[in-house]
Parts: C-alpha cells; sequence; structure tokens
C-alpha cells in the first residue's frame, strides 16, 4: 500500500509514540498527576467542582492545541515539498545535455 492509502485507512498513527519514552514528559506527567491526586483528595464541593472545569479545560487546550501543531506541521512539510519541486531547471541541469 502506498503511504497516503495507509493514511486514509488509519494505518499511520504519528501520535501514538509521542513523548513515550522522554524523560522530561513523564516527570512533568508524574508531577501533574501526584498535585491532581492530592488536590482531589483535598478540595469538596464547588472548589472540586471548579478544580475538575479547569483540568477539563487544561485537557481541551492540550487537545486543540496539539492537532493545530500537527496541521502546522504537515502544511509546512507539504510546503517544503512543493517549493523543492519546484527549481530553474537551466541551474540544476546547466551540465547535463539533454
Amino acid at each position: 500500500m502506498s503511504f497516503l492509502d495507509e493514511l486514509y485507512y488509519g494505518n499511520i498513527n504519528p501520535n501514538e509514540n509521542r513523548n513515550r519514552k522522554k524523560l522530561p514528559y513523564e516527570k512533568a506527567l508524574k508531577t501533574f498527576s501526584d498535585i491532581e491526586s492530592k488536590l482531589t483528595k483535598e478540595l469538596n464541593g464547588e472548589n472540586l467542582k471548579l478544580f475538575n472545569e479547569l483540568i477539563n479545560a487544561s485537557d481541551e487546550i492540550s487537545a486543540t492545541s496539539g492537532v493545530e501543531n500537527f496541521k502546522i506541521g504537515f502544511r509546512l512539510g507539504v510546503l517544503m515539498m512543493c517549493d523543492s519541486l519546484l527549481f530553474d531547471n537551466s541551474f540544476i541541469l546547466k551540465d547535463i545535455k539533454l
């Protein structure tokens, strides 16, 4: 199958291996998780509700920015590929007799 076929059928998932083995990411994730657990145990009522809303909003921000950053990176990659295909043949092929 071609790359586009693989992409279409969902066989290419760039987000699966992202940040899984990177020490700073793991450390930050553990810190976040530990603090979230402590605050969840300590808070109650309206404060717990507000905290959960904050966490949910943070998750939405992360997910949205991740998708947007992926799109930007993909578009930049496509633009680089297009730019590499547009060149002055006379300069590139100056030593080749066609």
